[in-house]
């Protein structure tokens, strides 16, 4: 007979170990995880040799390669790449260095063949506009717009180098930036790109020159791996746990830290499941080590696919909230994939944080950004553990101090009790729904958005299969009769846009900057999602304002985006 939820959280508690978790975790960042390269693939090598090491007889484990040739074309796949020696230098000022600042080369950047200097060229505001490169040629492009559409517009304006920097991260902070170019892309391209903090950015308006170097390598991909272990029949069904191993050094948070959390929940619940203290479930249970969205979208469409019944995602859960740090956040699954995952993830976050003592936990609805996006979009039920926002986010400084072991052990807990749950004894999801509706409801009043209540007590609430929901609201639907015939399960952002079309890519990267935070969430992802042949745009429209508030969409530009898309023949209307 299956344990109740507090006794597998309680047991599973007393097995996770945050000391291993740590090690683990510190071993990780040690590897320069960036996609494409082979330190990606020595990471999740020693990923499978700790499980090896260290999990119980229950648990067998795989790793497997693929090439970027096998990433579905709904998701960019980058080129093979190495870097190892970098500078940037501004005018009267001191020296970055690779050595010293692990991000100061965008990701998949061709080398620059020698010191390259050259005047700057702010382009701050609307760097989507080609016009905003008209005097480019020979300079230094500096932007914190989108890398890879900064990238394009620079390179073909005859740009000398582009610098990136981020507008939220702390001032000294050299920030994570990745352009994600293709083999082909990157063998034909010759403008290096850096990353710099945004404490320089004023000095470079000033007008000071910039000069730089990177010795970096264009190659064929080393192959892209994909962990996965299992407890149960190999070629069974059931729920799997899932986190990205991706990233550049030092990547301790995101996403060091659910890799982390997701190596020592599968030792410790492979042990009591051999001890006896647990029962082994019916179903496969499944942990799966993927580069971000790359490897998901492998492992869902081929390496594993048809034997994922829900998954859930860990994804940067080890800091500490304060201090500029948001709450733990369990993110509910896509009103287009409803199960059980979300509830079995709440109700295995809430036992644990009462256990441990942790009392910043969020119930938020859909939100995309990582590898629950590929799940969802494959149909599949999903949701994730995840802390949001993060300080130090993907800069030089998310390292070892921004991880703590209280938060590893409570992230370990959630998942080996959550993934347990699902398989053993799923919850009903009734009660949940209706929390995360009452939840989404006080949201939007807290906001003074009466018309989103509404929208969520009557669109969204039967999307939930709530019974006794209410009449739209006046106005509601919009008229937008428009369907979507066909479309891809997903379109991770405009560089995959930009593969079929330049032009529509520069758009949609315009909407979405003109949107405001939460537009790829709300656009790219929940409104590709639940855009269906049997449900209107205007009715996608208002459970996109169900779930978001009637200020985070607008029914015009849901409109513009699908035709934009439809003018390319990504989609076909209806």
């Amino acid at each position: 007979m299956a344990k109740a939820a507090e006794e597998v959280v309680r047991a599973v508690a007393s097995g996770v170990s945050d000391h291993r978790a740590m090690r683990v975790l510190a071993s990780l960042t040690a590897y320069n995880r960036v996609q494409g390269t082979i330190d990606l693939v020595d990471a999740a090598k020693h990923v499978q040799e700790v499980l090896l090491e260290e999990a119980g007889d229950s648990l067998e484990v795989e790793l497997v390669k693929f090439g970027g040739t096998n990433v579905p074309d709904w998701v960019p796949s980058p080129t093979g790449w190495a870097v190892h020696r970098a500078y940037v230098k501004a005018e009267g000022g001191g020296e970055l260095t690779l050595e010293a600042h692990p991000t100061l080369v965008a990701a998949h950047s061709p080398p620059s063949g020698g010191e390259v200097s050259g005047e700057p060229l702010m382009v701050d505001r609307e760097w989507w506009r080609p016009e905003s490169y008209s005097n480019a040629k020979g300079k230094v492009v500096v932007s914190p717009g989108d890398p890879y559409i900064v990238y394009r517009l620079a390179s073909e304006a005859g740009a000398a180098a582009v610098a990136l920097y981020s507008e939220s991260a702390p001032p000294e902070a050299v920030p994570y930036k990745s352009l994600f170019l293709s083999r082909t892309e990157a063998a034909n391209s010759t403008v290096p790109a850096v990353s710099i903090p945004r404490g320089l950015v004023e000095a470079l308006r000033a007008g000071r020159r910039l000069s730089l170097l990177v010795d970096s390598d264009v190659r064929r991909d080393p192959g892209f791996p994909i962990v996965v272990a299992w407890v149960g029949d190999k070629d069974g069904k059931g729920p799997a746990a899932m986190a990205h191993i991706c990233h550049p050094t030092p990547g301790a948070n995101d996403n060091g830290s659910g890799s982390a959390a997701l190596t020592e929940a599968a030792i410790a619940l492979s042990r009591l499941i051999d001890s006896g203290a647990l029962e082994q479930p019916p179903w496969t249970v499944r942990f799966i080590w993927v580069p971000e969205y790359t490897g998901s979208s492998v492992a869902l469409t081929k390496t594993v696919k048809g034997q994922v019944t829900q998954l859930l995602n860990f994804d940067m859960v080890g800091a500490e909230p304060g201090g500029g740090n948001g709450p733990l956040r369990v993110v509910a699954s896509s009103l287009s994939a409803l199960g059980q995952a979300d509830a079995a993830l709440m109700e295995a976050s809430r036992l644990a944080s009462e256990l441990l003592g942790f009392d910043s936990l969020r119930l938020v609805p859909y939100d995309g950004g990582s590898d629950h996006d590929v799940a969802s979009a494959l149909g599949i039920p999903s949701a994730m553990l995840n802390g949001w926002p993060d300080v130090n986010y993907h800069t030089d400084l998310d390292d070892l101090d921004s991880v703590s072991r209280r938060m590893l052990r409570l992230s370990s807990a959630i998942a080996a009790s959550s993934i347990y749950l699902l398989s053993a004894s799923p919850p009903d999801p009734a009660g949940f729904r209706g929390e995360l509706l009452s939840s989404v409801v006080r949201g939007h009043l807290l906001r003074g958005d009466p018309t989103a209540a509404a929208l969520a007590r009557s669109f969204m609430a039967r999307a939930l299969g709530i019974e006794g929901s209410q009449g739209a609201p006046e106005g509601w639907p919009p008229k937008a009769d428009v369907t979507v015939k066909s479309r891809p399960p997903m379109i991770e952002g405009p560089r995959v846009i930009a593969r079929r079309s330049l032009d529509a890519a520069l758009r949609v990267a315009q909407l979405l900057a003109e949107s405001g935070p939460g537009a790829a969430t709300v656009y790219l992802r929940e409104g590709m999602f639940l855009a269906i042949p049997e449900r209107t745009l205007g009715e996608v429209a208002s459970l996109l304002a169900a779930e978001y508030g009637t200020g985070s969409v607008s029914v015009d530009r849901l409109l513009e985006l699908f035709n934009l898309l439809a003018d390319i023949k990504m989609v076909e209307l209806g």
